[in-house]
């Protein structure tokens, strides 16, 4: 029984953004007894087990899901899980309460009897909340113009350590389905018209740090510094447009542009890169959308020229980068895939060869490559991290 399930559960895993990628390998799942699993794998896949983490691969109660259809959403009957807390009550828009669960694997945990999540919209208000104590603790909480005067309340700790199994990762991509994109010339132009430093500056407060590569800072082990970001030079992507064909109009610009940013990113992302590109001649609509609508937007309409994403690394750089990369990883309707519909045959073999390396100073090897020529012959993106910012929390 267990081993019909866990057969019907692959191929599943398999229609999410990352499952298409973490188990593209396993060819069988064998269960010799009740309590033992063996994945057979045609090929190696080092990260397998990083990944049989709650947050990557969490356990779910077969008696419920074998009767959901994919992307039918979750109910407060439905929500069964393995956790250290049983959720008790959910009104949605408002609060969910948690209750300690008293057959939680870990005997003594957790230490708190109730967990109240509330459901706080405004961030102006969610820094009120945590200054007065009507509030203990938030992930993201308040806005990054507010950190620096909550660092000194001595009641608050800011932690804006980042979280590394996450691989946070922001990035602007370009959509091949437009046209003028596709032409190398304008990406160059683009790529060197954008100032990182103070996107990082402006937009984040100073909290983040320049990624010059589509590797996450947060990975040392992967993440090589000698891959160095297209250099800010407005100049140079003046001359990279008008060798494109593209040169100035009456109104002084050349050509317009969509630009859209992920609901969950700071705005500031978007208006720092049109004040740039604007220095050079291209348009900037920004279009604003809330969360579906960005996704729809995204990912099956591609209604968009450029976007701002947030697409981390996860905890490895192929589960990360090969889901933003890989041309098998673009599918209509699959939000926080390859939003740019990037297909490049020598990166898929970069990319799939780093995935089956067992060896990982051999495999971020592959990676330094892969982001090597990535920023030199096909730059289709632009990626800055921001630190992850673990709430204030009143001690």
């Amino acid at each position: 029984m267990i081993q019909k399930h866990l057969q019907r559960v692959v191929p599943l895993l398999r229609q999410h953004r990352n499952g298409r990628i973490t188990y593209q390998n396993v060819v069988a799942v064998e269960t010799p007894d009740p309590l033992t699993a063996v994945i057979v794998l045609s090929k190696p896949a080092p990260f397998l087990h990083a990944a049989q983490s709650s947050s990557e691969s969490p356990i779910l109660p077969r008696h419920i899901f074998e009767k959901l259809a994919p992307g039918e959403g979750q109910t407060l009957k439905t929500a069964i899980g393995t956790g250290p807390f049983k959720l008790s009550e959910w009104v949605p828009g408002s609060h969910l309460i948690f209750e300690k669960n008293p057959n939680y694997w870990d005997k003594g945990k957790p230490y708190l009897d109730r967990v109240i999540l509330r459901i706080v919209t405004d961030p102006a208000a969610r820094a009120v909340a945590l200054e007065t104590g009507e509030a203990d603790i938030g992930d993201n909480p308040v806005p990054l113009a507010d950190l620096d005067r909550l660092k000194q309340n001595m009641n608050l700790v800011v932690d804006t350590t980042t979280y590394a199994y996450s691989g946070p990762q922001q990035q602007l991509f370009f959509n091949y389905d437009t046209e003028l994109l596709r032409n190398r010339d304008v990406r160059l132009a683009i790529a060197k018209a954008i100032n990182l430093q103070e996107i990082v500056n402006v937009a984040l407060f100073g909290y983040g740090q320049v990624s010059t590569s589509p590797v996450s800072t947060a990975l040392p082990n992967w993440y090589d510094p000698n891959v160095t970001a297209h250099p800010y030079d407005p100049k140079a992507s003046e001359a990279f447009l008008e060798e494109a064909g593209f040169p100035r109009k009456a109104d002084g610009k050349r050509f317009q542009l969509r630009l859209t940013c992920n609901s969950y990113l700071v705005p500031g992302f978007a208006d720092v890169i049109r004040s740039h590109l604007e220095k050079i001649g291209i348009g900037i609509e920004i279009r604003k959308y809330d969360l579906p609508t960005f996704l729809k937007t995204v990912y099956t309409d591609r209604a968009f020229d450029l976007v701002v994403e947030s697409l981390s690394n996860t905890f490895n750089p192929t589960l990360g980068i090969q889901r933003a990369y890989w041309s098998k990883n673009f599918k209509i309707g699959l939000p926080f895939s390859n939003a740019a519909r990037y297909d490049n045959p020598q990166a898929d073999a970069l990319l799939e060869a780093a995935a089956v390396e067992p060896d990982q100073k051999s495999a971020g090897s592959y990676g330094a490559t892969f982001s090597t020529s990535f920023m030199t012959m096909w730059p289709p993106s632009i990626s800055s991290r921001r630190a992850a910012r673990s709430s204030p929390t009143s001690g």
